[in-house]
């Protein structure tokens, strides 16, 4: 029985084969989970000097059978510095992994905490967020007599299950109301739209066209809408070259658009494929067609007919976040929690625990003189 810590980019890429074998056979991994998302987030955004590597690895008879995929972020506060341990990547779903099949996973999670606490001395506040519910992560943390004080509910994530319906025509009938279905016909009618779906794979040409598409959308949200706020993921640099290099021959990366008469999209929602689940986690229009109302419903339609007769994905899944427009699809939903913990014997926790505290106060008193 070992345990040991990658810190390095190099030790990262040997973990290739023994980590896609892992998420192979873990019911809890997610596409977040897996070593191609993760490995392309961290040579994107892993640069960064505030970035450490700390994936824990655990291993019966030289055979490896948990990782834990973390990174050490140095934050910044001006009086002090802290550093935060907490999952690499970022996304909707994150959890360690392990080979439950033939090792009891709570013996599994208590070595990696073991090991997380053994060096302590690294970090100053363990923060693991997206822990979804029914997993052996939190189920581990929610009995842990210390753990579970620190763990908190943090969002709902909302999704559709194809097994629930016989087919997409009692689908319609039991969640899509009248409304919806005239929206498809109008807008049928007046653009005669195709609905498309490619991979990662065939997306290389589309992948400038969707890009193009968010970032007009971004441009008349400003201009038109006052929303100010509004970003685009394709306009910020390195979420850019992830995106480019996740996309690049991938499989697991699914497009679904409408395309108008004349060849132009409409709507596009990107997802992630991964065991049977659609992760939806982009999704951009023209602004050229922004004048018909609804027009991600009607995409939506057509992504779930395509789930019932092609037989891709068994759920779509809205990600995290309670909406309610994804309620107006579903009434299924997996709540998410989060753990943050404090590191007891760090003198730059304490301070900051202090500083905190200090900010709460200042902020209750201000309050109070504002209702006087």
């Amino acid at each position: 029985m070992m345990t040991k810590i990658v810190i390095d980019t190099d030790g990262f890429l040997k973990l290739r084969e023994d980590w896609e074998k892992l998420t192979k056979i873990d019911p809890d991994a997610t596409y977040y989970s897996t070593f191609e998302f993760n490995y392309t987030w961290w040579l994107t955004f892993g640069q960064d000097p505030g970035k450490e590597l700390f994936i824990v690895c655990h291993y019966r008879d030289r055979e490896l059978v948990a990782i834990a995929p973390l990174m050490i972020r140095q934050i910044d506060k001006k009086i002090a510095k802290c550093n935060v341990l907490c999952f690499l990547g970022k996304g909707d779903y994150f959890s360690f992994i392990t080979d439950s099949s033939r090792f009891k996973s709570s013996i599994l999670m208590k070595e990696l905490f073991r090991t997380i606490e053994q060096h302590s001395s690294k970090w100053d506040k363990i923060e693991l967020t997206h822990l979804q519910m029914d997993t052996k992560l939190l189920r581990y943390l929610l009995r842990h007599d210390r753990y579970s004080q620190y763990t908190e509910y943090l969002t709902s994530c909302s999704r559709i299950n194809r097994d629930g319906f016989d087919s997409y025509e009692q689908f319609e009938n039991e969640m899509v109301d009248t409304k919806m279905k005239h929206k498809r016909i109008k807008l049928l009618r007046e653009t005669g739209y195709r609905f498309r779906c490619v991979s990662g794979g065939q997306t290389r040409d589309i992948y400038e066209q969707i890009a193009h598409v968010h970032q007009m959308e971004k441009k008349y949200l400003q201009e038109m809408k006052g929303r100010k706020e509004r970003r685009s993921l394709f306009e910020d640099k390195r979420m850019e070259r992830f995106l480019r290099r996740l996309f690049e021959d991938n499989d697991h990366i699914l497009l679904f658009y409408l395309e108008s008469g004349d060849g132009e999209i409409i709507i596009y929602k990107c997802c992630y494929l991964y065991q049977g689940v659609l992760y939806g986690w982009n999704t951009g229009y023209s602004p050229k067609f922004s004048h018909y109302h609804g027009i991600s419903d009607v995409l939506l339609m057509e992504m779930i007919r395509s789930l019932f007769e092609d037989d891709r994905a068994d759920q779509i899944d809205f990600g995290a976040g309670t909406y309610p427009w994804k309620f107006r699809w579903t009434n299924q939903f997996s709540v998410s929690y989060t753990f943050a913990m404090w590191n007891e014997s760090s003198r730059q926790s304490r301070l900051l625990r202090m500083l905190v505290r200090y900010r709460e106060l200042l902020r209750a008193v201000k309050q109070i003189r504002n209702a006087h």
